[in-house]
């Protein structure tokens, strides 16, 4: 493969490549959350807001790049999205005009966004604008882009990065290589094994816009309905935010500092800190009660702190959350490595 030094490099016209197509989400605080993703002027996460439910005919098909046209520290940026989603006003779809792959797609966008100094509040990018633009790009001849060296390159990249990771992971002493034997198991009440706090009351009207994660219970997207720059007593992190109302028993780990709503309650590990790996095994102890708590028998506080769950236990019948612990890792690096041992077959057979 060539190297990027020693390539043609030419200057090509967005719009020759590409069909532009508007977002047409207004207002996104109006939509009720859902399972299609939202694509808005982000400068993180790809773009990705939030899972909402909109109408059939305001999905945007996957296999383009959407273009921030403005934004907080976004606008300019590029990003590719592989499958259906909607769009924010904010945004413009790029249909590429001739069939292109999903590495071609990324190295151009990456490109793209390399442009993104030149455009903020005060320059966003308006339909005229968008004529304009140009980006720089590998070419086989003139007027014709080096899409085989773009997906190549792309490819070799990601497997490079997967190979890096994948020595990463048998370098570092994870759990696989600790004997996980057999363990007891026992009951133990919710109330002693944690400390339960409230949420606080914030509707949408309250909510101002910014960076921190709102839990509501919901039962998707980690419990995120929103993002805002509130602060109440209810902020918290390195905790399991339990729902109590809406979809019951439904539970997350927080890792990182957010608001929980009145209907979420915060679970805190009595005489532990806790980590990712012990709340995550917790919150599949507390799940497997899900199936008895439905609308006529309300998962309330009462009940919450008379129920009781199943967990392992040592021999002295305290609970063993070194083994949780260790369980939990094991199953991180199988996972991790049977998906870069996919990703590496698939790449290497191409």
């Amino acid at each position: 493969m060539k190297k990027i030094k020693d390539l043609k490099w030419e200057e090509f016209s967005l719009l020759d490549l590409f069909v532009p197509k508007k977002g047409n989400q207004k207002n996104m605080n109006s939509l009720e959350e859902g399972e299609i993703p939202l694509v808005s002027a982000k400068k993180v996460d790809n773009g990705f807001k939030g899972f909402y439910h909109v109408n059939d005919k305001e999905i945007f098909v996957g296999g383009c790049i959407t273009l921030n046209n403005d934004g907080d520290g976004g606008a300019g940026l590029a990003y590719y999205q592989p499958s259906p989603f909607a769009l924010d006003t904010h945004v413009t779809a790029l249909y590429p005009k001739e069939k292109m792959s999903r590495e071609a797609m990324l190295f151009i966008s990456s490109c793209i966004s390399r442009q993104s100094v030149l455009f903020g509040h005060g320059h966003s990018i308006n339909s005229e604008r968008l004529k304009q633009m140009t980006v720089m790009l590998p070419a086989v001849a003139k007027h014709a882009p080096d899409y085989g060296f773009m997906e190549e390159y792309m490819k070799k990249t990601e497997e490079k990065m997967l190979i890096r990771y994948k020595k990463y992971l048998s370098n570092k002493k994870l759990s696989s290589r600790l004997k996980l034997i057999n363990t007891e198991w026992g009951e133990i009440k919710i109330t002693n094994l944690f400390d339960i706090f409230p949420g606080v009351r914030l509707t949408k009207q309250d909510q101002k816009p910014g960076k921190k994660p709102f839990i509501g219970s919901t039962d998707n997207n980690n419990g995120i309905t929103a993002f805002c720059c509130n602060t109440n007593a209810s902020e918290d992190k390195n905790v399991l935010g339990v729902n109590y109302n809406g979809s019951v028993v439904e539970n997350f780990y927080h890792p990182y500092n957010a608001l929980f709503s009145d209907d979420v309650k915060r679970f805190h590990l009595k005489n532990h800190i806790g980590n990712k790996y012990i709340y995550l095994y917790l919150k599949d102890c507390i799940l497997k009660q899900q199936e008895k708590y439905q609308y006529g028998y309300k998962f309330n506080e009462q009940r919450m702190k008379k129920q009781v769950i199943m967990i392992p236990v040592t021999s002295k019948r305290t609970p063993n959350f070194a083994y949780m612990e260790n369980y939990m890792r094991n199953k991180e690096q199988l996972l991790l490595n049977r998906y870069i041992n996919k990703r590496l077959k698939l790449l290497q057979e191409v």
